[in-house]
């Protein structure tokens, strides 16, 4: 592949996982409303907190496996770039910043849920929220 082939291949994968992320974070909201209605409906039926513990779970797992790929992605970005300059290929001063800031490295990139460490955070955050309601008697305001 060229340069611009390579370049383009990635830009449609970053529109995909842009909307992929977008999604994956609707559906984090999701399983966090589906919670707080259980609770705020006081509801004793464990089936349904079993289904929105689930729910939580593969939500918060998507969106945090979704946030790491796109780090992936991003790495394997650079390394391709890295790989046209070792060749002798004149890149942009913009490849050689990317290359720079990624830290492209001399061996392929390895998924790691570590990609995105903030991402990874929010993403067991929203967990937390998902999960922990369910398990914590709510103070009555008749109380």
């Amino acid at each position: 592949m060229t340069f611009v082939e390579t370049n383009m291949f990635y830009a449609q994968i970053y529109q995909f996982m842009g909307l992929a992320f977008i999604g994956s974070s609707f559906l984090l909201w999701v399983g966090m409303r589906v919670t707080s209605v259980l609770v705020e409906r006081d509801t004793d039926n464990i089936f349904a907190k079993v289904l929105a513990i689930v729910f939580g779970i593969a939500v918060s797992l998507n969106y945090i496996t979704i946030s790491a790929n796109l780090a992936l992605q991003l790495q394997n970005h650079a390394y391709s770039l890295k790989q046209f300059a070792a060749q002798g290929i004149d890149l942009p001063a913009t490849s050689l910043g990317f290359i720079e800031r990624m830290g492209g490295g001399n061996a392929v990139p390895e998924f790691s849920l570590m990609g995105n460490p903030l991402q990874l955070l929010i993403g067991l955050i929203a967990l937390a929220f998902c999960i922990m309601p369910l398990f914590v008697p709510m103070k009555s305001a008749n109380s």
